[in-house]
């Protein structure tokens, strides 16, 4: 997901920077490659918050459904994403 992403856009803007280290300045090619990094840890971060909150949202709305089975399904996702959560801690 936004890990492999972020991972590639940043590899390029490091590739960039390699590149163009012998033709700039040091002080200014550091100052812009923070920045490009800083915005995109920025976006990468606001998508992730975005599915954060939608899969919360849509989880909540299921609990509060007077719907059985929608909220059996909800109780299910609930187990399994604390499954996953769990392992990866």
């Amino acid at each position: 997901m936004s890990m492999e992403s972020f991972r590639d856009t940043t590899r390029q803007i490091l590739e960039n920077l390699l590149n163009e280290t012998p033709k700039a300045d040091r002080y200014e090619l550091i100052e812009a490659y923070t920045e490009a990094l800083t915005k995109l840890y920025a976006v990468e971060s606001h998508k992730l918050l975005t599915e954060v909150i939608e899969d919360a949202r849509t989880r909540l709305d299921a609990r509060l459904s007077p719907d059985p089975v929608r909220q059996t399904i909800a109780g299910v996702q609930t187990t399994i994403q604390d499954i996953w959560n769990s392992l990866w801690k």
